[in-house]
């Protein structure tokens, strides 16, 4: 399966809205910041997933990484994952963080935990992870420089 992944435009918000809603992840924000939401698309024009990308200075967050069930697949998750990477380096994001449960996968593809006293000031201020707090999230960092 071929997919895209793309910026997304005004009049998709609904669709990442209930997409992330769904998947039971905050979709506070998505509507007022759409620029920063990338879409994922299938090769039949199907929207099949989304992440948002919260510029944060030179630094870049994930948000909202979804991917709709019946398209989960680990080839297609490391695929969009991949696609992230260099999406992010291209937009001169010099270190990539997020907040997961799934911090075994993403520990896989050389994402680093960051203890709790060694987060970065400004990434620690961000609304999103400080709205996160007590979720049992943990934040990972990537370095794409």
């Amino acid at each position: 399966m071929t997919i895209i992944l793309r910026q997304a435009m005004q009049h998709e918000a609904k669709d990442l809205l209930q997409l992330v809603g769904k998947a039971g992840l905050q979709s506070e924000g998505i509507k007022d910041s759409i620029e920063n939401y990338l879409v994922v698309v299938n090769d039949q024009g199907e929207t099949i997933g989304t992440v948002g990308l919260e510029r944060i200075g030179n630094d870049g967050l994930l948000r909202s990484f979804v991917l709709k069930q019946k398209y989960s697949s680990e080839t297609l998750l490391l695929k969009l994952i991949d696609k992230i990477l260099v999406y992010s380096k291209d937009k001169g994001v010099e270190t990539l963080y997020l907040l997961t449960k799934a911090v075994h996968m993403f520990e896989q593809l050389s994402f680093k935990t960051i203890p709790k006293d060694k987060v970065p000031p400004h990434i620690e201020s961000a609304d999103h992870i400080k709205n996160n707090a007590t979720s049992g999230a943990e934040l990972l960092a990537y370095a794409l420089d």
